[in-house]
């Protein structure tokens, strides 16, 4: 049988790994053969990954201290592990979803990943109409950003405009932030060594964070009454394998590619079939709020 995935002993990096699409996506990657360097907050549990390694995306010291441990090649990385922002700061959220994936790109992966390797991102149906030109002048500030403690300053001084930002809008301009960002880096990466770089962008999935994110929409009914063509949530193990096929052998043409895995919500709305209720920019939002 031919290797079509290619994952057949290649070095491979999955953040989040312990539980949800990073969990299913590491028991898919091991299955096709994968040397798995799999990292999370708890100890990610999947048999016969090389080497679980702890780490805290919140944290600069702890992301070191990680890629202390992992190759000096990597042939492909997944970063998967988010937070929904329900429960957290804005800049935590900010940091963990979008600053950390860009200080690990820019520090680490830009040596590290193999000629013709590969960049997959999960962003999500949160960060959709990041390409429109209002919200895109929003991003810029923070993609240009050159450092850890830049982009950090950064959202502390967008936050002090208004006080304060819920982490859950934090989530929404971090998710639009990865998409712009990744966008941005196809022609650098490719320049650099043939790199691939991806998103996947998940409608509500089952997992961990679930619970947040009904919290976020106003209960377990909102959701329910939300659930597009599908008629259904989707399962952490259908994000994952899009997730390994966009990393893979089989996308080997494919970079810059932003795949809403949706069942077609996505499209309705562009299709002006289904409202779209994303179309605004975190400060037009903001600014209407009334001040403490």
């Amino acid at each position: 049988m031919n290797d079509y995935f290619g994952y057949t002993g290649k070095t491979v990096v999955v953040t989040g790994a312990a539980s949800g699409m990073g969990k299913a996506l590491t028991e898919i990657l091991v299955d096709l053969g994968a040397h798995v360097y799999a990292l999370d907050r708890v100890e990610p549990r999947v048999p016969s990954v090389t080497k679980s390694i702890l780490a805290n995306l919140g944290s600069k010291d702890s992301i070191d201290a990680a890629f202390a441990q992992i190759p000096l090649q990597v042939d492909a990385f997944f970063g998967v592990a988010g937070i929904s922002g329900v429960h957290n700061s804005f800049l935590e959220t900010l940091t963990v979803n979008f600053i950390a994936n860009k200080y690990i790109t820019d520090t680490y992966l830009v040596d590290r990943i193999a000629h013709g390797g590969s960049l997959v991102f999960v962003t999500s149906n949160g960060g959709l109409r990041w390409e429109t030109p209002s919200v895109r002048e929003e991003l810029e500030p923070f993609t240009r950003g050159d450092s850890w403690n830049v982009l950090v300053q950064l959202a502390r001084e967008f936050e002090a405009e208004f006080g304060s930002v819920p982490g859950s809008l934090g989530y929404i301009l971090s998710k639009r932030l990865l998409n712009f960002w990744i966008a941005e880096q196809v022609a650098p990466l490719s320049d650099l060594r043939k790199i691939r770089i991806n998103a996947v962008l998940p409608a509500m999935t089952i997992s961990g964070m679930l619970p947040e994110f009904a919290e976020m929409k106003g209960g377990q009914d909102a959701v329910e009454s939300d659930l597009g063509p599908a008629g259904r949530l989707a399962e952490s193990v259908e994000m994952a394998k899009v997730l390994a096929f966009l990393g893979s052998d089989l996308a080997s043409y494919m970079s810059g590619t932003h795949l809403s895995v949706d069942f077609g919500m996505n499209a309705l709305q562009i299709a002006g079939l289904a409202p779209d209720r994303l179309g605004w920019t975190l400060r037009g939002v903001l600014s209407r709020q009334p001040t403490a």
